[in-house]
Formats: structure tokens, C-alpha cells, sequence
């Protein structure tokens, strides 16, 4: 297992993601500040944590692979729906820079506080982390080029589908039970296009 951003990177490209923005950013955000102190020791694992509340930090390989789905490049505007500890919407800034937006939905208020204020510390407190139900989206700042929602649900809400720019990609974990299906939507002028990537474990979308 990897050790070190430097060890991360190479195991995430031996996966399949490809050089260039996503994995400079696995490499320059430093995963440690997302993760309880109980943790650390685990931090460049490509494996998911629990960071309390019933949720956890994602495994690298699949944030680094939803954010390659959604097409998430520079001057994007993001949303993530299910933003946890942050480290997701820490990568998405890293690629989008400063001319894009990246914001950060979390229904869990601690998570929320914390979340922001970890990413203030990093440098990074222009990702706008915002407390509330992600099912609805953040319409203020939409359209979005990219939405990525790092929680489970058996359907994609209407909301986030309406808050989708043309052209622009959703990718969520859609099903029920144990395990979902990582889908993929663009929307196009005529309407929605679905493709679906393989099977996922996730928490449920509350």
C-alpha cells in the first residue's frame, strides 16, 4: 500500500488515471489534514476512512475517477453534493485553479464547519462549503459544468439535473442496498444521456 503522495500517485496511474491535473492534485493536497488523528497513519492508503457522523473520506482512486468522469478541468464550475471532510472539493479546486468555482455541499453541520475549516488552513477557503441538503443543489451558483455527488442514492434528484450546464457532466453512485452503479449524465440539447462505469460502494445519500 502506498505511503506517501509520491507512492499514492504512481499506484492511481497503474489504475488507469492518466497524467496531468487530477493526479498533480492526489499529489499536492495533502490528504493527513482530512483525516481524524486516529487515522493518519492511513492517510496515503488508497483506501476510504471513517471520519465520523457515519461517513468517510473517500478512496483516492474513486474521487480521482469521478472527477476524470465529470470532466472536471480548469476554469470548471463544480458542485460536489456530499462534500464530508473536503478532501474531494480540495481536488477539484487544485484542477478547476482560480478562475473556476468549486461548491461544496454537506448536510451534516460538524462536518460542514469542519470541512471549511480545513480547507481554509490548506489555502484553499475559496471552495464555498455550505450546509444543507444536497438533493437541491445550490442554484445561486449553477449553472454547473460538473456535479459530483460522493454519496449513494437509488436516483439522481431532479435538482441537480436542472442545475446542470449543456454539456456539462453529473456523476453519482445510483442504487440501492449495498452496492450502486457509478453513472455518468450529460445533458445534451435533446436531453440526458446515462452511461454507466461499474459497480461502487458508498454511504447513503441522507
Amino acid at each position: 500500500m502506498a505511503s506517501d503522495p509520491a507512492r499514492l500517485v504512481v499506484e492511481l496511474q497503474e489504475m488507469g488515471i492518466p497524467r496531468g491535473p487530477i493526479l498533480d492534485a492526489v499529489r499536492y493536497v495533502p490528504r493527513p489534514a482530512f483525516v481524524p488523528p486516529a487515522e493518519r497513519k492511513h492517510s496515503w492508503e488508497n483506501r476510504p476512512l471513517p471520519i465520523g457522523s457515519g461517513q468517510t473520506i473517500s478512496q483516492p482512486y474513486t474521487v480521482a475517477y469521478m472527477l476524470q468522469l465529470a470532466g472536471v478541468g480548469s476554469s470548471g464550475r463544480v458542485l460536489e453534493v456530499g462534500c464530508g471532510s473536503g478532501y474531494a472539493a480540495a481536488l477539484m479546486a487544485y484542477v478547476v485553479g482560480d478562475m473556476g468555482t468549486v461548491t461544496a455541499l454537506e448536510i451534516v453541520p460538524r462536518l460542514a464547519v469542519q470541512a471549511a475549516e480545513t480547507l481554509r488552513k490548506i489555502g484553499l477557503a475559496r471552495v464555498q462549503v455550505i450546509q444543507g441538503d444536497g438533493r437541491h443543489g445550490y442554484p445561486p451558483r449553477a449553472p454547473y459544468d460538473s456535479i459530483i455527488v460522493s454519496a449513494q442514492a437509488p436516483e439522481v434528484p431532479p435538482a441537480l439535473l436542472e442545475q446542470l450546464a449543456e454539456g456539462g457532466s453529473l456523476v453519482m453512485p445510483v442504487g440501492e442496498g449495498g452496492s450502486s452503479s457509478m453513472t455518468r449524465i450529460v445533458r445534451r440539447k435533446g436531453g440526458f444521456e446515462r452511461t454507466h462505469h461499474g459497480p461502487y460502494a458508498f454511504v447513503p445519500l441522507v
